[in-house]
Parts: structure tokens; sequence; C-alpha cells
């Protein structure tokens, strides 16, 4: 059953503990929206009480249409096909593959999964491999969610405080395992354009720095996600951090010293 816009009026309610939504850095980014086509928005999750809660928050944000409001079981995925989000929103139960929930639907949405920091099975580097754009707790305070909201329909990908301490002790966790040196597979300059997305650069900030076009950034990105087999910026960064956790031995010594 799709849901209108105007069901959810901005409310000042939020996650678990959340502050009411008010702050500058949320006003700057919505807007971005004012004058853009809303997306298409869909969320999926069983806990109903959670979903339409977090519903009330993302409202607020002036670029969204709701269009879906639906739980994980049969058929999910001919829904998803029918309403074609350009935003979705989920959150993932036990033996719920998002790779696969995303496997049909074309063209891709832009993806923010909801995750429960207190299981031990989320596993955030799995998530982001598997096409999420965004993390966010569902424990974090509203604010949290609307930024993340935002960042993601502005194009971006980010993590909430707590998803990203999650994913920095699962990145921890995982020093015994050794990375893949895919510095071997890149050229100089895809190195130098690789280390600098891995610093956080935007592509304009990257071209700024390089002195080249945005779109030589653009085409040399397309080339190193080919290179790594990953498909969006934040699986790339991921895997580049990730090959990172042997220290100065690591990935990123590799690219930034050629």
């Amino acid at each position: 059953m799709g849901w209108s816009q105007t069901r959810y009026a901005p409310a000042h309610i939020g996650l678990r503990g959340a502050e009411p939504v008010h702050s500058r850095g949320i006003a700057d980014i919505r807007g971005t929206f004012v004058n853009a086509p809303r997306l298409r928005t869909v969320f999926v999750m069983n806990d109903e009480l959670l979903r339409h809660g977090l519903m009330h928050v993302v409202s607020q944000a002036n670029g969204v249409e709701f269009v879906g409001d639906l739980q994980h079981g049969n058929g999910l995925t001919d829904r998803l096909r029918a309403l074609r989000p350009e935003l979705l929103v989920v959150g993932l139960e036990p033996g719920v593959s998002l790779s696969g929930l995303l496997a049909g639907l074309d063209p891709a949405p832009k993806v923010v999964v909801v995750v429960d920091g207190e299981d031990a099975s989320a596993r955030s580097l799995e998530l982001i491999q598997a096409g999420a754009d965004a993390l966010v707790d569902r424990r974090s305070p509203s604010t949290d969610l609307l930024n993340t909201v935002l960042r993601v329909m502005n194009g971006q990908t980010a993590l909430d405080a707590r998803s990203a301490n999650a994913l920095i002790a699962e990145l921890r966790s995982q020093r015994t395992e050794s990375p893949t040196d895919y510095s071997r597979l890149l050229t100089r300059r895809e190195r130098e354009v690789l280390s600098l997305l891995t610093d956080g650069l935007d592509n304009r900030a990257i071209a700024t720095k390089l002195f080249i076009s945005e779109a030589t950034v653009k085409f040399h990105l397309h080339n190193i996600m080919d290179k790594f087999g990953v498909h969006k910026r934040a699986a790339l960064v991921s895997a580049a951090l990730r090959g990172n956790r042997g220290g100065t031995d690591g990935y990123a010594s590799a690219i930034r010293n050629g």
C-alpha cells in the first residue's frame, strides 16, 4: 500500500531518545532539494512502530514522495519492481540478503539500511558491498537519520556515528586477514584519485587537487571500480580501507607511494 507525502506531516519525533529535529546543518542540506524532483521512496521493515516512526522523521525532507510501506515476505521483490523506488529505506531481518533484494531492481535505487547495532550478525562491510549507500543505527537520534537520508538523496554516501564506530570495530577485528593488493592493478593517476577518495574528497575536490576535470575523475573512478569489482563509491572506499588494515604496509600506503 502506498503512502502519500501528506500522510506524514513534519513531526518532532524520532528514534529512541531522539531530540527534536531542528538543526542548521539539516536545514542547509534540506534546502538543496527545494526545486528538485521528489524521489519515489519506499520503506521496507517488519517493525511497524519503528517503520512509521522513521517515516515521520524522513517526511521532513522536502525531496521524498512516499510510494510504499512494506514488510519482508513473499512477493516483496515483485512489489518493489512495480513501485520502482528511487530511494529505499530498509531494515534487514535474519536470512534476508540485501544483494538479493536489490538484484531485481533496475534502475538501482539509493539505499539506506537501518541496522541494529546490538545484533552481532549485522556486518557493515557486507551491507556496503551489497549496495548500501548509507547505514544508520536504529538507536541513533532522529537528526542522524534525517542527515543520513538527506546526504544520500544528494548523491553522497553516509554513516551515522554509531554505524561508523561499528565499521571501524569490524575493520580492526579483521586485521589478521590478508588484504588483496589491488594497487598493482592501478595506474599512477588511478592511485592518486583513489587516495584522495579515501581521504573523503568528492569529485570536484579531487579534480581541483589534481588539476584535472571532473569528467576525468569520473572516468578514472569508473576504471578503478571495474578493477575492484564494485559498482558504488561506498563499496570502493570500504574495499580500499579494508586493504589498509595492515598499517603502514597496507593498501593506503601503497596507493600513496605508488
